[in-house]
């Protein structure tokens, strides 16, 4: 590469991923490292904004997105993303959460790798971009949401409704790719293969949600013939998806099934009439909700089950929140992007993921190429997660070196 982070900026990029780390930014702790993002980029000549986000669940207004727009406008539209926000920290933590600790070329922490080490990167090529160029010449839209760790990636929305970028010409965000392109499909090579930094990721499954409910018949359990146990029935449902569950790809195949929650049951001597089940049921492309949903009754059906069955759709406050899915094979910025990556075997692999995320809203919502790329490192939504160091300074080099040849 010929643009790179010097020794300095580097160690600057490293003690903001420990301060990003330190700050807790869950739910519970509001806007505190958006504020405290908005202040170290405004002492670096940036003019960064504070979006109050639009919560119908919500109206504290104590959640906001941040974002600056560098450039003039005229020439290549980049929107360059992430995400503050975590998960609470659960489990027993050998590293503390919020310590921040290095070992070992890892960097340990809540967030460290989802995804405070890909927006620190983000933020230090931003910056670096902005010291080597007197003036943009396209339009550079460096933001952050809240809340993509929470239902309905609320922030991502927010600034969606408010800001119109459907002409932009290709989105980054730098999530964990290495972490979120493991196990899935390789569109290069047309297979599953092993992904290691950097990993870029060009496509991903959405998802649907359903909550299926068992209405069976009491009766008491010294003799069950008499009752219709809608346990057992949603038991025979339950090992029915496991056993459907063949493949899944973002280009083959179809998505897969997983069953997150059950609740019901009786706890006297009783054949028990109420059962509930939560099932994610991932999409592939060219399926949809209403595709997904006959499948599922008509393995039902197929059951000929006693009890009496419902299913429906758990509840999202607008078809826009949705998780679809999508596949951006090739466009003119990101074969640019592409040209700055190492080579693998003499190809550049392109990835796709079974996750889910703001990408997916960004990229169905606006048509706009949506890469995903960022650092790996393990242990997300885990005790003791990490991020490489190095992946997250190879991150802002890529993403400098990126900048520099097309603005």
């Amino acid at each position: 590469m010929e643009h790179r982070i010097d020794a300095s900026e580097e160690d600057e990029l490293v003690a903001l991923t420990k301060k990003l780390i330190s700050i807790p930014s869950t739910a519970e702790h509001g806007r505190e490292i958006y504020d405290f993002v908005q202040g170290y980029l405004r002492k670096r000549g940036l003019s960064p904004r504070l979006q109050t986000i639009k919560n119908p669940f919500d109206h504290t207004d104590r959640y906001s997105n941040l974002y600056a727009k560098l450039g003039t406008g005229r020439g290549p539209k980049v929107m360059l993303n992430g995400h503050l926000d975590t998960v609470p920290a659960r489990g027993d933590w050998f590293y503390p959460p919020h310590q921040a600790t290095e070992e070992s070329g890892k960097i340990y922490g809540l967030g460290a790798a989802d995804m405070k080490g890909g927006c620190a990167a983000a933020i230090a090529a931003v910056l670096a971009l902005a010291q080597r160029r007197e003036s943009i010449d396209g339009e550079l839209f460096l933001s952050f949401v809240f809340g993509e760790e929470s239902p309905f990636s609320l922030g991502a929305d927010s600034l969606l409704r408010e800001h119109d970028i459907h002409d932009y010409d290709l989105i980054v965000i730098t999530e964990p790719s290495p972490i979120l392109a493991l196990g899935d499909y390789c569109y290069t090579h047309r297979r599953v293969h092993k992904s290691s930094f950097p990993v870029p990721i060009i496509g991903a499954e959405g998802r649907i949600m359903f909550e299926i409910e068992f209405y069976g018949k009491s009766s008491h359990a010294s003799h069950p013939s008499h009752g219709v146990n809608a346990l057992e029935d949603a038991a025979q449902l339950i090992s029915k998806l496991v056993d459907f569950d063949v493949f899944s790809s973002i280009k083959m195949g179809r998505g897969h099934y997983v069953v997150l929650n059950i609740e019901g049951g009786d706890q006297t001597f009783t054949v028990p009439s109420y059962c509930k089940i939560l099932v994610n049921r991932q999409l592939t492309l060219g399926e949809d909700e209403e595709s997904a949903i006959r499948e599922v009754k008509h393995i039902i059906d197929k059951l000929n089950l006693r009890s009496q069955v419902s299913i429906k759709k758990r509840f999202s406050p607008s078809p826009d929140l949705e998780y679809r899915p999508y596949l951006f094979e090739r466009s003119p910025l990101l074969e640019k992007f592409m040209e700055v990556l190492p080579p693998a075997n003499g190809e550049r692999c392109r990835f796709t993921t079974s996750s889910v995320g703001d990408f997916n809203l960004f990229a169905t919502r606006t048509g706009v190429p949506t890469l995903v790329f960022g650092p790996g490192g393990g242990n997300i939504h885990a005790p003791n997660e990490y991020v490489h160091r190095q992946e997250v300074v190879h991150t802002a080099n890529y993403l400098l070196e990126f900048f520099m040849r097309i603005f």
